[in-house]
């Protein structure tokens, strides 16, 4: 049988408590007549949820792959420009080896597969490598080419409503150089006024995975762990544009656009992608709660993609008033034993 998994793709079994006890302690909560027992009841449920949180955390980093995750999470701190996501070619080869020795260590919960586990690649990545753009340029170059080959690289996965979205921000212009040029006639101010301007693309994809019922054949609940990704959108968002230095220039650039893809092209795409040699696939080989590695599913391009998750921002601090501060109990009759639900 296969293992129960949560959205993350950690046992359920050390994430959550028994279920016996939690409610235990929320009726010790309920039923106790003094603030000072209800806060001792309190303590006892925070206990046992602390104590679930830790096992897992201690299942995490006691997998057989810990010491080749953490190394390749090392290699890249050592190799990849903290404002680049590719790696000089020995950088790069050091990359693939680390990724190599963890897809050989890593265990079944940690090599999904589609489409029963599929929440687990569910969220926001950030690319931390790829061998599929360019290396960073030697030192000798005298300005700063990051905005060239793009920053902030994010993959938005949507499970349940089957998008993925590759969003890049680039500066198609190094501004050092558009500084230097803002005294030249006719084309000084327009160069001017993008010299600190920026463009967020946002490719947006549809994706399925065999067996899922989407496309045609049997349906089942896992057997691969590739995602096939259909390109339906490209949205352009432009900011910092200097509208002042050249504003009969920037009236030709809206802030916004969008671009659906013609029917047309997008069957055309369907064809080219069912030949396998369009790069239009992706297959998961490790996945856990903060680390994912993507190879692209044609084999002779050999692409290989590094993503860490997105940390989900911290939750506003709630305002506590006075009344929040105290846990009124409720008048109950009867044994609290007698309305004890059953595991």
């Amino acid at each position: 049988t296969s293992k129960k998994k949560s959205l993350r793709g950690a046992p359920l079994s050390v994430l959550h408590a028994s279920k016996r006890s939690v409610n235990l302690a929320l009726r010790l909560c309920n039923y106790s007549t003094s603030h000072s027992s209800q806060i001792a009841s309190m303590r006892i449920l925070i206990a046992m949820l602390s104590s679930g949180a830790a096992t897992a955390l201690s299942a995490t980093t006691a997998r057989p792959s810990a010491s080749a995750r953490t190394n390749l999470l090392q290699v890249l701190a050592d190799v990849v420009p903290s404002d680049r996501f590719s790696a000089p070619p020995d950088g790069a080869k050091r990359i693939e080896e680390a990724v190599a020795a963890l897809e050989a260590a890593a265990t079944d919960d940690e090599k999904p597969s589609f489409p029963r586990d599929l929440m687990v690649i569910d969220g926001d990545w950030d690319l931390r490598f790829t061998n599929n753009a360019p290396p960073p340029p030697p030192d000798w170059v005298p300005f700063d080419t990051s905005g060239l080959a793009g920053c902030d690289v994010v993959q938005k996965i949507d499970v349940m409503g089957r998008r993925v979205k590759n969003c890049v921000t680039v500066a198609p212009w190094p501004s050092a150089v558009l500084d230097g040029l803002d005294g030249l006639p006719l084309i000084g101010a327009p160069l001017a006024a993008l010299s600190k301007a920026s463009v967020a693309l946002s490719l947006d994809h549809s994706f399925s995975v065999d067996g899922d019922g989407s496309t045609p054949g049997t349906r089942k609940a896992a057997g691969t762990n590739r995602v096939n990704i259909v390109f339906e959108r490209l949205d352009r968002t432009l900011t910092g544009l200097d509208r002042d230095k050249a504003p009969e220039f920037a009236e030709l650039l809206p802030e916004q656009t969008g671009y659906d893809v013609p029917e047309i092209a997008r069957a055309a795409n369907a064809a080219f992608a069912a030949t396998g040699l369009d790069g239009s696939a992706f297959d998961t080989t490790y996945c856990d709660e903060t680390l994912r590695i993507s190879r692209g599913g044609n084999p002779l391009r050999g692409e290989l993609r590094v993503f860490t998750r997105v940390a989900a921002p911290a939750p506003p601090t709630p305002e506590v008033v006075d009344e929040d501060r105290f846990i009124v109990a409720p008048d109950m009759e009867g044994d609290p034993e007698d309305s004890m639900p059953s595991d």
